[in-house]
């Protein structure tokens, strides 16, 4: 391992035993739905129905959706705070800083991938005469436009506190202790594709889903091990989920401001192979990807 990727977890070695790591895990959960407890209760008591609005395939849906992940940045920073006596800005990396640089580099290799599933994509209904792209939002532009801002700001809330979660405590704090590639990231990462399991939307999808997400957490774990820093991860998950809430993706509650829905039923062949198409391109793109990623030495700037 190089002193790059090192860089990343060694200064979180010091109070990291297994058990303050489990019950880490324990409190941010315990925490979590304590506060989602609490913000629901007190909203049902003034006659706020907040699954009711979740349900709603609205703007305002999606966005309380996107805000319920605030709880585990609460979580995760007290955990940090207490049982380890860190920041909540350690898991970043030996900067204390998100490298933004990293994040905005990021962009293109979600470009790269999404364009090129889309040119087979569009290849393979050309072939076969189908069209499943239905005009959504682009016929609201202004209505977009007036909740693009603030959905990009709950976006972040909703990927920052995965990120912080997979890509930076328990990547960071299994790592500092000595553990392998499967122990910090790809364990981590299967229970975050667990996480995505939902079957009674995508039925036998579902799995292909949960691989396909427990893929993509394996590449950001391995980025931000390489770069040293979580910041390119923010990036690819913050672009990847940018395309699929605003640009196209199905007619459901997270579609609420795609421009385009997909007219597909979540549990169709179609969908199922899509999945498994982007996980091999995104994995193909990222062996390219990381031999061409450069890191300059400002990037790596430990903290003073």
């Amino acid at each position: 391992m190089s002193e790059l990727q090192q860089s990343f977890f060694r200064h979180a070695t010091e109070r990291n035993q297994i058990w303050r790591i489990l019950l880490g895990m324990l409190l941010i959960v315990i925490v979590y739905f304590a506060l989602i407890f609490g913000m629901t209760s007190l909203l049902v008591y003034k006659g706020i129905d907040l699954y009711e609005i979740m349900l709603s395939r609205s703007p305002q849906g999606l966005a309380v959706m996107l805000l319920s992940f605030f709880p585990v940045w609460v979580g995760v920073a007290i955990v940090n705070r207490v049982l380890h006596r860190r920041r909540l800005q350690a898991l970043y990396g030996p900067s204390y800083q998100i490298n933004w640089f990293h994040f905005l580099k990021a962009a293109g290799f979600v470009i790269t991938v999404i364009l090129t599933v889309e040119v087979l994509t569009q290849l393979y209904l050309f072939l076969s005469g189908q069209d499943i792209y239905r005009r959504h939002m682009i016929d609201n532009l202004s209505l977009w436009c007036l909740w693009a801002l603030p959905m990009l700001a709950f976006l972040m809330i909703q990927i920052g506190a995965e990120e912080i979660l997979f890509r930076g405590y328990l990547l960071q704090t299994i790592s500092a202790r000595g553990g392998n590639f499967i122990w910090a990231a790809v364990l981590p990462s299967v229970i975050f594709g667990c996480l995505h399991f939902d079957y009674a939307t995508f039925g036998a999808n579902a799995f292909a889903y949960v691989a396909s997400t427990a893929v993509f957490g394996m590449i950001l774990c391995a980025v931000t091990l390489r770069l040293g820093n979580i910041g390119a991860a923010f990036g690819l998950h913050f672009f990847n989920n940018l395309a699929a809430l605003f640009i196209y993706g199905l007619d459901d509650e997270l579609g609420a401001l795609t421009l385009f829905h997909l007219d597909l039923d979540p549990q169709s062949p179609l969908v199922g192979g899509a999945m498994v198409l982007q996980t091999i391109i995104a994995s193909i793109a990222f062996f390219i990807w990381r031999r061409r990623f450069k890191v300059r030495s400002s990037d790596v700037t430990l903290e003073k």
